[in-house]
């Protein structure tokens, strides 16, 4: 019997060889693989197999972990399985692709290794060709035929080149805005309902505030700061900290914040929604004096901390803020709202009193109210008119204006930091729902 010898390097270099065929056709492989996989998880989710669609998608993942395409998909069941916390892992995921127009492209050309950079011209163009003749590098005489091909704009060789479908494989890199912005809503959705299944430690703990007198208002602000007046409050009992979403939610079984989490203020709340909140806990809006008394905590500067802003102590429209308004070169850590307490306190104990959302109170606007104000415990102004009497025409607009409109204290994230004074006011309707508006209560 005759045997082959065994020769290591023979063997080796044909092992390496076929290493090296697979690797190159790894690529088209996975891509296929990929699509195979999202199609049917489309097919499952057609016909109501919620359970094999997951794990399709996935697999799909796994395949391509930046594949906008399956990660949507299965972050949007996730959410609909009620697995909440998968859906905000993998939105979170999502949110940290690239953005791009839905061109830029990873081209695997049959054959290459490597993918190349480009950006896609053209999904489809049709040109007519010469087929080649099966086994044989001569084209065939005769008819052209249609076949499909991709225009693409090639980053390396800086040409457009026709590339048949059949000979390449396109990766999109990143995700398309448009769709981003589908699941910037999405994850707003799930981070609510998620805050709305947490487990809140209502009611919130509360500081007791010693009454006293103090000088309300600020010579060196806007006319709504003026004029300077001595005010005198009783004792109080004030919220530690701001009232957060999962609190709100877990009261008033909703939650208008447009800047969703668990830890973060409550925003987008109207007047008469932090109202009922607090009365449904027995406390109550502070007042506007109230609220200056606390905020100052016995200092007579622009802020408790002093006269210049200090993006250490509070969460206002620092460099990474979007509105005209920032301060370019200050950092507080926050882009928008932060979560409450994330700040130090003022002499009082209370967190947030000059930043992160400006706070609604409970009085009633009126311009000259600083100047006809009683001396102590004033609650605003209260007009003279009940919802049963009808205004007359004789009547000042601009009074009846004023009567509905609410008082707002504090600071807030996309504000500039003078906004956050001890003595700064600002006046809304009391319907409005603003980004940067909560809340906190008082009681007696």
């Amino acid at each position: 019997m005759n045997f082959t010898p065994f020769n290591f390097k023979t063997s080796l270099l044909r092992m390496v060889s076929l290493f090296i065929v697979i690797f190159s056709l790894f690529p088209n492989v996975c891509f296929a693989e990929n699509q195979n996989l999202i199609s049917k998880a489309d097919q499952a989710l057609a016909v109501g197999d919620l359970d094999n669609a997951e794990k399709l998608l996935a697999e799909a993942v796994k395949f391509n972990p930046e594949g906008y395409r399956a990660l949507k998909a299965l972050a949007e069941l996730k959410f609909q399985l009620e697995k909440h916390e998968e859906a905000d892992a993998l939105i979170d995921q999502i949110l940290k692709l690239e953005v791009t127009g839905g061109r830029k492209v990873l081209v695997f050309i049959e054959g290459e290794e490597k993918g190349r950079k480009g950006e896609l011209i053209d999904e489809t163009i049709t040109k007519m060709v010469a087929p080649k003749t099966s086994g044989s590098k001569f084209v065939r005489p005769g008819a052209l035929v249609p076949v499909e091909h991709y225009r693409i704009f090639l980053m390396d060789s800086g040409k457009a080149e026709f590339m048949p479908k059949s000979a390449v494989r396109v990766k999109y890199i990143g995700i398309p805005r448009v769709l981003r912005e589908h699941v910037v809503v999405l994850r707003e959705k799930v981070k609510k309902r998620i805050i709305a299944l947490t487990k809140a430690n209502v009611p919130e703990e509360m500081v007791p505030v010693k009454g006293g007198c103090f000088l309300m208002g600020s010579e060196k602000g806007g006319p709504l700061e003026k004029p300077v007046h001595e005010v005198c409050v009783s004792s109080f009992k004030m919220d530690v900290k701001e009232v957060t979403q999962v609190a709100f939610q877990s009261v008033m079984d909703n939650n208008p914040s447009h800047f969703p989490g668990g830890d973060l203020p409550v925003d987008s709340v109207t007047w008469m929604e932090a109202k009922e909140y607090c009365i449904s806990l027995g406390k109550r809006l502070p007042t506007e004096a109230e609220w200056e008394y606390a905020a100052r905590a016995g200092t007579h500067t622009n802020f408790y901390w002093g006269d210049d802003y200090d993006a250490t102590k509070a969460n206002y429209c620092d460099g990474s803020c979007e509105l005209n308004v920032r301060v370019a070169d200050a950092s507080d850590g926050f882009k928008n709202t932060a979560p409450v307490g994330s700040f130090p306190t003022n002499p009082f104990g209370l967190y947030d009193m000059a930043g992160n959302v400006s706070e609604w109170v409970f009085d009633t606007h009126d311009p000259s109210y600083y100047i006809m104000s009683p001396k102590d415990n004033p609650s605003g102004w209260v007009p003279l008119q009940t919802e049963e009497v009808q205004l007359g025409p004789e009547q000042d607009f601009l009074a009846e204006r004023s009567a509905s409109r609410k008082i707002v204290r504090g600071g807030d994230w996309e504000s500039h930091p003078s906004a956050g004074w001890s003595a700064s006011r600002k006046v809304y309707y009391p319907g409005y729902r603003i980004e940067g508006v909560g809340f906190r209560c008082a009681a007696e």
